[in-house]
Formats: structure tokens, sequence, C-alpha cells
């Protein structure tokens, strides 16, 4: 009897192993079905082909539906390709992006998002395109009374997070300075800086300073002078190697201070470059640019460029050069007319010509991807017409300041465009 009860508990034990096997065996041969990607899903803003768009536009899109219930995040993908890869966010929780970085002015870009699971499995959607907005010219002034006198032929920066006003002429000459953190309110930073009053001058930021060279007091002068704060000054040389000069151009490249033509009681075509303000080296005698004053000067796309002025005759030729020796001509004849007096930024990747005097005062704004082709953003803006103004870039808007309008009357107002 013991024997039988011990077989039949054997017995019974095979039997449930087998039936486990069994029973592994049989989910074996069952695939578990694989995680599903999200379902398509479309785009709702920026609206495909919408022109005239923000800068910094919101996108939106329909939210994608996951077979599993998985959590999705997005990726907002943009470029100029119509069909774009660069990433511009991920990891987007909801079904809309604002971008906080500005997108250049007049430009086309397309965009698609990305859908994502929890599993990686990802979905793509269909793909829009759209035109950025042209520079927006306001009705009214930012101030049309700053807080500093009506002036022309000042000069103008940025630096320490503020704009600033020196020098120049009210109908006498200035070495005033001044500074604004937002175009309405300015401090007069000190009412008589050591150097002399003077204008047709030049100002650059440089190794953390605001430096002022050359100018007309009465007489040229060629000297250099640095201050950390536009109160504190120092001349850091009375007498530069260039000639004493009025109406030059100076700008920063390659971790120097270049100054470019001008007026000595002759017109220049000669180009000077320092690493410090004290020491001068000739670049060149003569740039294959004719020689003229009351051009302007920018650097873009590491290059310096020289546009328009007066050699004798009005100009508005275009040239630049990579290292102030070897200038090329980009355009003999630039659309806009010929002129002096004007200013020219750089903002959003393009050059801007803005205002002037052509033989009447100008308020015409004019742009360039590449100084060779133009577009006239506008024939007349909303500020007065005018030339020996100054412009900056700034808070990512370009402002105008001050200048003289037709019959050589002073400005003190302030504008800004975007």
């Amino acid at each position: 009897m013991k024997t039988l009860k011990k077989q039949l508990v054997i017995a019974s034990a095979l039997c449930l192993m087998l039936i486990a096997a069994s029973c592994s065996s049989s989910g074996d041969d069952t695939d578990a079905a694989p995680n599903q990607a999200p379902e398509a899903f479309t785009l709702i803003a920026v609206t495909d082909g919408a022109i005239g768009v923000d800068v910094k536009p919101t996108f939106s899109w329909n939210a994608a539906v996951d077979p599993e219930g998985d959590t999705i995040t997005y990726e907002l993908l943009m470029d100029a390709n119509s069909n774009p890869t660069t990433s511009i966010a991920n990891n987007i929780s909801g079904t809309s992006f604002t971008l906080q970085d500005r997108l250049p002015l007049t430009v086309s870009r397309f965009w698609k998002v990305m859908a994502t699971d929890n599993a990686g499995n990802t979905s793509m959607s269909n793909t829009f395109s759209f035109t950025t907005r042209n520079l927006s010219i306001p009705t009214t002034p930012v101030t049309a009374n700053a807080a500093f006198s009506e002036r022309r032929n000042h000069t103008s920066i940025v630096f320490d997070g503020k704009m600033w006003v020196i020098g120049g002429a009210d109908g006498i000459l200035k070495n005033d300075v001044w500074s604004s953190p937002d175009g309405v309110t300015w401090t007069e930073v000190t009412t008589s800086a050591p150097f002399s009053e003077r204008v047709y001058h030049t100002s650059v930021v440089f190794n953390d300073k605001i430096w002022v060279i050359g100018g007309l007091d009465g007489n040229y002068k060629n000297d250099v002078w640095s201050s950390p704060d536009g109160l504190t000054w120092t001349e850091v040389t009375a007498s530069a190697p260039f000639s004493a000069r009025s109406e030059h151009t100076s700008v920063v490249l390659n971790d120097k201070i270049w100054v470019i033509s001008g007026f000595d009681g002759i017109r220049k075509n000669d180009v000077w470059s320092s690493p410090d303000g004290i020491s001068w080296t000739q670049v060149t005698t003569s740039a294959l640019f004719s020689a003229r004053l009351d051009h302007t000067s920018v650097v873009l796309n590491d290059k310096i460029w020289v546009i328009a002025g007066n050699d004798g005759n009005l100009k508005n030729d275009v040239w630049s050069s990579p290292d102030g020796v070897t200038w090329t001509e980009v355009t003999t004849s630039a659309p806009f007319s010929a002129r002096f007096g004007h200013t020219f930024v750089v903002f959003g990747n393009k050059i801007w010509v803005i205002a002037g005097n052509d033989g009447n005062f100008k308020n015409d704004v004019w742009s360039s991807p590449d100084g060779e082709n133009w577009t006239e953003v506008t024939t007349s803006a909303h500020f007065s017409a005018r030339a020996a103004h100054t412009s900056v870039v700034f808070n990512d808007k370009i402002w105008v300041i001050a200048g003289a309008i037709n019959g050589g009357v002073g400005l003190n107002d302030v504008w800004s465009m975007d």
C-alpha cells in the first residue's frame, strides 16, 4: 500500500511538471505584440505658406495618439531645407513651442515635428513652410527729445548693456558723454571728458573699453583715448602715426582696432591697425577703393566693409576685405543713391544702410545679405530725412540717434526698428 501511494505521489508530481512545461512551451510559441509608434498627427501653426511671420513665432500641432497610451514627447525640426533636419527644441511635453532666439528677417524656413513614445518609437508630422516679416519701423520715436542736446556728427556705441552718445556738435563742439539702457532715459556720464570737444571722430568698443579716435576740434586730430566706464579717460597716445584726420571710420577685427581713410586736408584711402591703440601699423598706403571721407565701415563675415562716401563725387560702391590689404569691389554701384553722412549696421546677418545725404537728406532704409544684392525696405521711414546721425544695434533692434535735417538743424530724437 505504501508503495502504491508513493507511486501515485510521483505520478502526480510528474503530471504537474508536464502541465507547467506545456504551459511554458505554449507561451513561448506566441510572441508578445510589438510596441507601436505614435499615430500620425498634423501641424497647426505657423500655417503652411504664411508670410510676414514674427521673428519669434509660436509653433503648435495636434497631439499624437499612442496605441499603448505611452507618454509622448516632441522635437521641433526647422531649417532652410524642404526636409528640415535641424533640431530647434526637443523633449517638448506639450503641443506648442515659442522660439526664444530671433529668426532673421525676410527668410524662408521649413518646419516639422517628430513624436517619440517612451519605447523610442517615432512618427513624423507633415512639413510646413513660412517666411518671416521685414523690418518693423514704428510711427513714433522712442523719444522725441532726449536729455542730450540736439546734435550731429557725434558717435554712438553699445557698451556695458547701454547705448552711448559721445561728442558731436549742437552749434558748438561737444565732449560730453551720455548713456542709456533703453533709449528713453539718458544719463550724462560727464559734461566734459578730458579729450577736446570734437566732431567727425570715431568710437569703438575694444578690450572692454570705449575708445575715441581722431576727429576735428578746429584742428585735425590723431589722438587716441580709452575709458572703462565713460567717465574716467586715459590718453593712450597724443599722436598716433597715422595723419591727424576726421571723417574716417574705425572697426574692430582680429583683436585689432582699424582706422580707414578720412580727411587730413586731402582725402585718404590708407588703412591702419593696432593691437593696443598705441602701436599702429600702416596696412596699406593706398587701398583699391578711391580716397574718400564720410563713408561707413562695419565688420561682417570676418571682413571689413566700406560703403559709399565722398571721393570728390558721391559714391554708392561697396568694398570688402579680410585683412585690410586685399580689397574686393563687391559692387560698383549699389541701387541706393550715391551718398555720404549715412549709417551702416549689421543686423540679422544683413547689412543695413540708413538715410544720409545724396544732395537731399534721406530717410530710406536698405538691406543686403551680401553687399551685392540690395532690397529697399522703405523709401521713406517715419523718422525725418537726415544725415550725420548715428546707428547702433542694441536689444535686438536697430537704433537711429539724432543727426541733422535739411538746413543743418540738429536733432535729439531716438528711434528703434526691429
